[in-house]
Protein backbone atom coordinates (compact mmCIF):
# COMPACT_ATOMS: atom_id res chain seq x y z
CA UNK A 1 0.00 0.00 0.00
CA UNK A 2 1.28 3.46 -0.91
CA UNK A 3 2.40 5.80 1.80
CA UNK A 4 -0.14 8.54 2.40
CA UNK A 5 1.34 11.87 1.36
CA UNK A 6 0.22 15.34 2.34
CA UNK A 7 -1.20 17.17 -0.68
CA UNK A 8 -1.41 20.93 -0.94
CA UNK A 9 -4.62 22.25 -2.45
CA UNK A 10 -3.99 25.00 -4.98
CA UNK A 11 -6.43 27.11 -7.03
CA UNK A 12 -4.44 26.67 -10.25
CA UNK A 13 -1.95 23.92 -11.21
CA UNK A 14 -0.76 25.72 -14.34
CA UNK A 15 2.25 28.03 -14.26
CA UNK A 16 -0.14 30.97 -14.02
CA UNK A 17 -0.93 29.72 -10.54
CA UNK A 18 2.32 28.07 -9.39
CA UNK A 19 4.81 30.31 -11.19
CA UNK A 20 7.53 29.54 -13.72
CA UNK A 21 10.69 27.80 -12.59
CA UNK A 22 13.95 29.13 -14.10
CA UNK A 23 14.71 25.66 -15.47
CA UNK A 24 11.51 25.64 -17.53
CA UNK A 25 11.88 28.92 -19.43
CA UNK A 26 14.83 27.97 -21.70
CA UNK A 27 13.02 24.98 -23.20
CA UNK A 28 10.24 26.87 -24.99
CA UNK A 29 10.15 29.52 -27.68
CA UNK A 30 7.01 30.98 -26.11
CA UNK A 31 4.98 30.06 -23.08
CA UNK A 32 1.87 28.04 -23.92
CA UNK A 33 -1.51 29.71 -23.82
CA UNK A 34 -3.34 29.21 -20.51
CA UNK A 35 -7.06 29.19 -21.12
CA UNK A 36 -8.17 29.03 -17.50
CA UNK A 37 -7.27 27.93 -14.00
CA UNK A 38 -7.08 24.20 -13.26
CA UNK A 39 -7.73 23.67 -9.54
CA UNK A 40 -6.31 20.65 -7.79
CA UNK A 41 -3.66 19.39 -5.43
CA UNK A 42 0.10 19.09 -5.63
CA UNK A 43 2.96 17.47 -3.76
CA UNK A 44 6.73 17.89 -3.78
CA UNK A 45 9.13 15.51 -2.13
CA UNK A 46 11.46 12.62 -2.81
CA UNK A 47 10.93 9.35 -4.68
CA UNK A 48 13.72 6.76 -4.85
CA UNK A 49 16.34 9.40 -4.11
CA UNK A 50 15.07 11.87 -6.72
CA UNK A 51 13.31 15.18 -6.14
CA UNK A 52 9.79 14.76 -7.52
CA UNK A 53 6.51 16.57 -8.07
CA UNK A 54 2.96 15.27 -8.42
CA UNK A 55 0.02 17.34 -9.68
CA UNK A 56 -3.54 16.08 -9.43
CA UNK A 57 -6.39 18.10 -10.98
CA UNK A 58 -9.60 18.30 -8.99
CA UNK A 59 -11.74 15.16 -9.50
CA UNK A 60 -14.22 16.99 -11.74
CA UNK A 61 -11.30 18.19 -13.92
CA UNK A 62 -9.45 14.86 -14.18
CA UNK A 63 -9.63 13.02 -17.51
CA UNK A 64 -8.62 9.70 -15.96
CA UNK A 65 -5.07 9.81 -17.34
CA UNK A 66 -1.55 10.24 -15.97
CA UNK A 67 1.46 11.74 -17.76
CA UNK A 68 4.96 10.97 -16.54
CA UNK A 69 7.40 13.70 -17.56
CA UNK A 70 11.01 12.69 -18.26
CA UNK A 71 13.17 15.76 -17.68
CA UNK A 72 16.08 16.71 -19.94
CA UNK A 73 19.80 16.85 -19.22
CA UNK A 74 20.52 17.47 -15.54
CA UNK A 75 17.64 19.86 -14.98
CA UNK A 76 15.22 19.96 -12.07
CA UNK A 77 11.88 18.22 -11.60
CA UNK A 78 10.14 21.44 -12.69
CA UNK A 79 11.93 21.88 -16.00
CA UNK A 80 8.97 20.52 -17.98
CA UNK A 81 6.41 22.89 -16.43
CA UNK A 82 5.98 24.93 -19.62
CA UNK A 83 6.91 22.34 -22.22
CA UNK A 84 4.65 19.56 -20.99
CA UNK A 85 2.88 20.10 -17.67
CA UNK A 86 0.94 23.19 -18.77
CA UNK A 87 -0.21 21.34 -21.89
CA UNK A 88 -1.45 18.17 -20.23
CA UNK A 89 -2.76 19.71 -17.00
CA UNK A 90 -5.10 21.88 -19.08
CA UNK A 91 -6.36 18.73 -20.77
CA UNK A 92 -7.15 17.10 -17.44
CA UNK A 93 -4.11 14.88 -16.93
CA UNK A 94 -2.46 14.14 -13.63
CA UNK A 95 1.27 14.85 -13.97
CA UNK A 96 4.44 13.64 -12.27
CA UNK A 97 8.13 14.32 -12.91
CA UNK A 98 11.47 14.09 -11.14
CA UNK A 99 15.06 15.31 -11.48
CA UNK A 100 16.26 11.77 -12.36
CA UNK A 101 18.28 11.73 -9.14
CA UNK A 102 21.23 13.40 -10.87
CA UNK A 103 20.51 17.16 -10.94
CA UNK A 104 23.15 19.79 -11.55
CA UNK A 105 26.64 18.32 -11.51
CA UNK A 106 25.84 15.03 -9.76
CA UNK A 107 27.15 13.05 -12.74
CA UNK A 108 30.63 14.46 -12.30
CA UNK A 109 30.92 11.71 -9.69
CA UNK A 110 31.78 8.62 -11.78
CA UNK A 111 30.25 6.37 -9.11
CA UNK A 112 26.88 7.77 -10.19
CA UNK A 113 25.35 6.55 -13.44
CA UNK A 114 22.64 7.29 -15.94
CA UNK A 115 21.63 3.67 -15.30
CA UNK A 116 19.94 5.00 -12.16
CA UNK A 117 17.32 6.73 -14.28
CA UNK A 118 15.35 3.57 -15.17
CA UNK A 119 14.68 2.34 -11.60
CA UNK A 120 13.97 5.90 -10.51
CA UNK A 121 11.33 6.36 -13.21
CA UNK A 122 9.83 2.99 -12.46
CA UNK A 123 9.47 4.05 -8.81
CA UNK A 124 8.08 7.45 -9.84
CA UNK A 125 5.48 5.87 -12.14
CA UNK A 126 4.36 3.34 -9.57
CA UNK A 127 4.20 6.06 -6.90
CA UNK A 128 2.15 8.38 -9.13
CA UNK A 129 -0.28 5.62 -10.12
CA UNK A 130 -0.81 4.62 -6.48
CA UNK A 131 -1.30 8.19 -5.31
CA UNK A 132 -3.71 8.96 -8.14
CA UNK A 133 -5.69 5.81 -7.34
CA UNK A 134 -5.90 6.78 -3.68
CA UNK A 135 -6.87 10.35 -4.49
CA UNK A 136 -9.49 9.62 -7.14
CA UNK A 137 -10.69 6.22 -5.95
CA UNK A 138 -9.55 4.39 -9.09
CA UNK A 139 -6.36 3.76 -11.00
CA UNK A 140 -5.70 5.88 -14.10
CA UNK A 141 -7.24 4.59 -17.31
CA UNK A 142 -4.11 5.47 -19.26
CA UNK A 143 -0.50 6.16 -18.31
CA UNK A 144 1.81 7.87 -20.80
CA UNK A 145 5.42 9.00 -20.61
CA UNK A 146 7.09 11.81 -22.50
CA UNK A 147 10.38 13.65 -22.39
CA UNK A 148 12.98 15.64 -24.25
CA UNK A 149 16.72 15.11 -24.89
CA UNK A 150 18.01 12.76 -22.17
CA UNK A 151 14.38 12.70 -21.07
CA UNK A 152 13.61 11.41 -24.56
CA UNK A 153 16.22 8.73 -23.92
CA UNK A 154 14.43 7.89 -20.65
CA UNK A 155 11.11 7.67 -22.49
CA UNK A 156 12.59 5.14 -24.91
CA UNK A 157 14.28 3.15 -22.14
CA UNK A 158 11.09 2.89 -20.09
CA UNK A 159 9.14 1.59 -23.09
CA UNK A 160 11.97 -0.90 -23.67
CA UNK A 161 12.50 -1.99 -20.06
CA UNK A 162 9.05 -1.54 -18.48
CA UNK A 163 6.38 -1.31 -21.18
CA UNK A 164 3.87 -2.84 -18.78
CA UNK A 165 3.75 0.47 -16.89
CA UNK A 166 2.67 2.59 -19.84
CA UNK A 167 0.25 2.83 -22.72
CA UNK A 168 2.68 4.72 -24.95
CA UNK A 169 5.10 7.61 -25.16
CA UNK A 170 6.28 10.64 -27.09
CA UNK A 171 9.93 11.60 -27.15
CA UNK A 172 11.54 14.73 -28.56
CA UNK A 173 15.16 14.56 -29.76
CA UNK A 174 16.04 11.67 -27.49
CA UNK A 175 19.72 10.95 -26.91
CA UNK A 176 20.68 7.58 -28.41
CA UNK A 177 23.22 5.88 -26.21
CA UNK A 178 24.55 3.15 -28.47
CA UNK A 179 27.94 1.58 -27.66
CA UNK A 180 28.44 0.57 -31.29
CA UNK A 181 27.49 3.92 -32.85
CA UNK A 182 28.24 7.64 -32.85
CA UNK A 183 27.09 8.86 -29.47
CA UNK A 184 27.83 12.12 -27.65
CA UNK A 185 31.30 11.10 -26.53
CA UNK A 186 32.37 10.46 -30.12
CA UNK A 187 30.92 13.71 -31.46
CA UNK A 188 31.50 16.36 -28.79
CA UNK A 189 35.33 16.08 -28.90
CA UNK A 190 35.22 16.69 -32.64
CA UNK A 191 33.02 19.78 -32.38
CA UNK A 192 34.86 21.22 -29.38
CA UNK A 193 38.24 20.69 -31.00
CA UNK A 194 37.41 21.67 -34.57
CA UNK A 195 35.04 24.59 -34.12
CA UNK A 196 37.79 27.04 -33.03
CA UNK A 197 39.78 25.93 -36.08
CA UNK A 198 36.84 26.33 -38.44
CA UNK A 199 35.95 29.71 -36.92
CA UNK A 200 39.65 30.69 -37.12
CA UNK A 201 39.81 32.03 -33.59
CA UNK A 202 43.61 32.37 -33.72
CA UNK A 203 43.45 34.17 -37.08
CA UNK A 204 46.15 32.02 -38.68
CA UNK A 205 44.20 29.01 -39.97
CA UNK A 206 44.48 28.29 -43.68
CA UNK A 207 41.40 27.77 -45.86
CA UNK A 208 42.38 24.11 -46.16
CA UNK A 209 42.60 23.66 -42.38
CA UNK A 210 39.24 25.34 -41.89
CA UNK A 211 37.58 23.25 -44.61
CA UNK A 212 38.89 20.00 -43.13
CA UNK A 213 37.69 21.03 -39.67
CA UNK A 214 34.23 21.75 -41.06
CA UNK A 215 34.14 18.40 -42.85
CA UNK A 216 34.97 16.59 -39.61
CA UNK A 217 32.21 18.46 -37.77
CA UNK A 218 29.69 17.49 -40.43
CA UNK A 219 30.84 13.88 -40.38
CA UNK A 220 30.20 13.87 -36.63
CA UNK A 221 26.56 14.68 -37.37
CA UNK A 222 26.00 18.42 -37.75
CA UNK A 223 23.72 19.63 -40.54
CA UNK A 224 25.47 22.11 -42.85
CA UNK A 225 22.51 24.50 -42.75
CA UNK A 226 22.82 24.75 -38.96
CA UNK A 227 26.24 26.44 -39.15
CA UNK A 228 24.96 29.91 -38.07
CA UNK A 229 24.05 28.39 -34.69
CA UNK A 230 27.22 26.44 -33.93
CA UNK A 231 28.73 29.22 -31.85
CA UNK A 232 25.68 29.34 -29.56
CA UNK A 233 25.85 25.63 -28.96
CA UNK A 234 29.61 25.65 -28.44
CA UNK A 235 29.22 28.17 -25.61
CA UNK A 236 26.05 26.77 -24.06
CA UNK A 237 26.32 23.02 -24.52
CA UNK A 238 29.27 21.45 -26.31
CA UNK A 239 32.10 22.20 -23.90
CA UNK A 240 30.26 21.64 -20.63
CA UNK A 241 28.60 18.46 -21.96
CA UNK A 242 31.96 17.03 -23.03
CA UNK A 243 33.39 17.67 -19.57
CA UNK A 244 30.39 16.38 -17.60
CA UNK A 245 29.63 13.23 -19.58
CA UNK A 246 33.32 12.61 -20.19
CA UNK A 247 34.02 12.74 -16.48
CA UNK A 248 31.23 10.25 -15.87
CA UNK A 249 31.85 7.83 -18.75
CA UNK A 250 35.66 7.92 -18.91
CA UNK A 251 36.84 9.15 -15.49
CA UNK A 252 40.33 7.71 -15.91
CA UNK A 253 41.27 10.17 -18.65
CA UNK A 254 43.11 12.67 -16.47
CA UNK A 255 41.95 16.00 -17.97
CA UNK A 256 38.32 15.13 -17.21
CA UNK A 257 39.19 14.98 -13.50
CA UNK A 258 39.78 18.75 -13.45
CA UNK A 259 37.00 20.97 -12.12
CA UNK A 260 35.01 22.99 -14.63
CA UNK A 261 36.80 26.05 -16.02
CA UNK A 262 35.10 28.93 -17.81
CA UNK A 263 38.44 29.42 -19.55
CA UNK A 264 37.66 26.40 -21.69
CA UNK A 265 35.09 28.51 -23.54
CA UNK A 266 37.99 30.58 -24.88
CA UNK A 267 40.51 27.74 -25.13
CA UNK A 268 38.96 24.26 -24.94
CA UNK A 269 42.15 22.45 -25.91
CA UNK A 270 42.71 20.79 -22.47
CA UNK A 271 39.60 18.62 -22.92
CA UNK A 272 39.24 18.89 -26.72
CA UNK A 273 42.25 16.60 -27.03
CA UNK A 274 40.18 13.70 -25.72
CA UNK A 275 41.37 10.67 -27.80
CA UNK A 276 37.94 9.12 -28.19
CA UNK A 277 38.97 6.79 -31.00
CA UNK A 278 41.70 5.26 -28.83
CA UNK A 279 39.31 4.87 -25.90
CA UNK A 280 36.35 3.30 -27.70
CA UNK A 281 36.76 0.09 -25.71
CA UNK A 282 36.34 1.96 -22.43
CA UNK A 283 33.40 3.93 -23.78
CA UNK A 284 31.68 0.81 -25.11
CA UNK A 285 31.85 -0.82 -21.70
CA UNK A 286 30.40 2.21 -19.90
CA UNK A 287 27.76 3.04 -22.52
CA UNK A 288 26.64 -0.59 -22.67
CA UNK A 289 25.32 -0.15 -19.12
CA UNK A 290 22.83 2.48 -20.30
CA UNK A 291 22.31 1.45 -23.92
CA UNK A 292 19.02 1.55 -25.77
CA UNK A 293 17.84 -1.73 -27.28
CA UNK A 294 15.12 -0.52 -29.65
CA UNK A 295 12.90 -3.30 -28.27
CA UNK A 296 9.94 -1.09 -27.38
CA UNK A 297 6.81 -2.76 -26.07
CA UNK A 298 4.30 0.07 -26.48
CA UNK A 299 3.65 2.75 -29.14
CA UNK A 300 6.28 5.47 -29.40
CA UNK A 301 6.20 8.67 -31.44
CA UNK A 302 9.55 10.40 -31.95
CA UNK A 303 9.92 14.05 -32.96
CA UNK A 304 13.30 15.60 -33.81
CA UNK A 305 14.64 18.60 -35.69
CA UNK A 306 17.09 17.78 -38.45
CA UNK A 307 19.26 20.83 -37.65
CA UNK A 308 19.85 19.66 -34.08
CA UNK A 309 23.25 21.01 -33.00
CA UNK A 310 23.59 18.80 -29.93
CA UNK A 311 21.82 15.52 -30.67
CA UNK A 312 22.31 15.18 -34.45
CA UNK A 313 19.37 13.66 -36.25
CA UNK A 314 21.45 11.18 -38.25
CA UNK A 315 23.24 9.58 -35.31
CA UNK A 316 20.38 9.72 -32.79
CA UNK A 317 16.82 9.90 -34.15
CA UNK A 318 17.47 8.09 -37.44
CA UNK A 319 19.85 5.59 -35.86
CA UNK A 320 17.31 4.76 -33.14
CA UNK A 321 14.62 4.23 -35.79
CA UNK A 322 16.92 1.61 -37.33
CA UNK A 323 17.44 -0.04 -33.94
CA UNK A 324 13.66 -0.28 -33.44
CA UNK A 325 13.28 -1.83 -36.88
CA UNK A 326 16.13 -4.28 -36.24
CA UNK A 327 14.38 -5.32 -33.00
CA UNK A 328 11.22 -6.10 -34.98
CA UNK A 329 9.23 -3.27 -33.42
CA UNK A 330 8.85 -0.85 -36.36
CA UNK A 331 5.07 -1.18 -36.25
CA UNK A 332 5.05 0.49 -32.83
CA UNK A 333 7.18 3.47 -33.89
CA UNK A 334 6.94 6.63 -35.97
CA UNK A 335 9.69 9.20 -36.50
CA UNK A 336 8.83 12.78 -37.46
CA UNK A 337 11.77 14.76 -38.82
CA UNK A 338 11.10 18.48 -38.44
CA UNK A 339 12.79 20.48 -41.18
CA UNK A 340 14.87 23.29 -39.69
CA UNK A 341 14.27 22.25 -36.10
CA UNK A 342 17.14 22.59 -33.62
CA UNK A 343 17.70 21.23 -30.11
CA UNK A 344 16.58 24.01 -27.75
CA UNK A 345 13.56 26.05 -28.81
CA UNK A 346 14.32 28.78 -26.27
CA UNK A 347 17.47 29.71 -28.17
CA UNK A 348 15.33 30.76 -31.13
CA UNK A 349 14.29 33.86 -29.20
CA UNK A 350 17.69 35.36 -30.03
CA UNK A 351 16.81 35.11 -33.71
CA UNK A 352 15.19 32.11 -35.34
CA UNK A 353 16.72 32.69 -38.77
CA UNK A 354 15.65 29.78 -40.94
CA UNK A 355 14.96 27.55 -37.95
CA UNK A 356 11.48 26.68 -36.75
CA UNK A 357 10.31 25.63 -33.28
CA UNK A 358 9.79 21.91 -32.76
CA UNK A 359 7.45 22.32 -29.78
CA UNK A 360 4.22 22.60 -31.83
CA UNK A 361 5.05 19.31 -33.59
CA UNK A 362 5.76 17.75 -30.20
CA UNK A 363 2.41 18.92 -28.83
CA UNK A 364 0.67 17.58 -31.92
CA UNK A 365 2.41 14.23 -31.46
CA UNK A 366 0.88 13.97 -27.98
CA UNK A 367 -2.56 14.25 -29.61
CA UNK A 368 -1.63 11.66 -32.25
CA UNK A 369 -0.47 9.22 -29.57
CA UNK A 370 -3.79 9.49 -27.73
CA UNK A 371 -5.75 8.84 -30.91
CA UNK A 372 -3.55 5.90 -31.81
CA UNK A 373 -3.77 4.24 -28.40
CA UNK A 374 -7.34 5.12 -27.45
CA UNK A 375 -9.16 5.22 -30.79
CA UNK A 376 -7.05 3.04 -33.05
CA UNK A 377 -6.38 5.93 -35.44
CA UNK A 378 -3.07 5.47 -37.24
CA UNK A 379 -0.73 8.41 -36.69
CA UNK A 380 0.85 10.22 -39.65
CA UNK A 381 3.54 8.24 -41.45
CA UNK A 382 7.17 8.71 -40.57
CA UNK A 383 8.74 11.35 -42.74
CA UNK A 384 10.15 14.85 -43.08
CA UNK A 385 7.71 17.59 -42.11
CA UNK A 386 8.27 21.24 -42.86
CA UNK A 387 4.72 22.42 -42.31
CA UNK A 388 2.78 22.00 -39.12
CA UNK A 389 -0.47 22.17 -41.07
CA UNK A 390 0.54 18.96 -42.87
CA UNK A 391 1.01 17.28 -39.50
CA UNK A 392 -1.86 18.51 -37.32
CA UNK A 393 -4.92 20.70 -37.77
CA UNK A 394 -6.42 20.23 -34.32
CA UNK A 395 -6.26 22.52 -31.27
CA UNK A 396 -2.94 23.64 -29.79
CA UNK A 397 -2.09 25.57 -26.66
CA UNK A 398 0.96 26.97 -28.44
CA UNK A 399 0.57 30.47 -29.89
CA UNK A 400 3.75 29.72 -31.82
CA UNK A 401 2.13 26.69 -33.39
CA UNK A 402 -0.91 28.68 -34.49
CA UNK A 403 1.24 31.35 -36.16
CA UNK A 404 3.47 28.78 -37.85
CA UNK A 405 0.39 26.89 -39.04
CA UNK A 406 -1.20 30.05 -40.42
CA UNK A 407 2.00 30.67 -42.36
CA UNK A 408 2.03 27.03 -43.48
CA UNK A 409 -1.41 27.43 -45.01
CA UNK A 410 0.10 29.92 -47.43
CA UNK A 411 2.88 27.55 -48.52
CA UNK A 412 1.44 24.12 -47.85
CA UNK A 413 3.39 21.12 -49.04
CA UNK A 414 3.08 17.39 -48.34
CA UNK A 415 5.55 15.57 -46.12
CA UNK A 416 8.51 13.86 -47.74
CA UNK A 417 9.29 10.25 -46.92
CA UNK A 418 12.18 9.86 -44.50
Amino acid sequence: MAEIIRLQDVPDLTTTGIGVHPDAEPLVYERPRIEGAVPGSQWAGEVAGARAILRLPAPDCWNGKLMIGATPAVRSERSLDLLLSDLVIQRGYAFAACDKGTPGLALRDPSRSMAEWVPIHRALTEFAVEQAAGHYGRVPDRVYISGVSNGGYVTRRMLEAHPELYDGGVEWEGVYWNPAGRHLMTALPVWVGDYPVYANWRGDRTPSERAKARDRMLEAGLHPASEPYWHQYFLAYWVVSLWLYGRNLDPDWAPFSAEWSNGWLQDPSPIARYPWEDRLGILRERVAQIANTGRIGKPLLSVAGNWDCLIPFRHHAAAYREAVADAGCAGLHRLYEVEGGNHVDGMLRNGAGDQQPVQPFYEAALHHLERWVEEGMEPPPSGVYRNLSAFWNGPLFSETGQRWRDADDRRAEPPREA
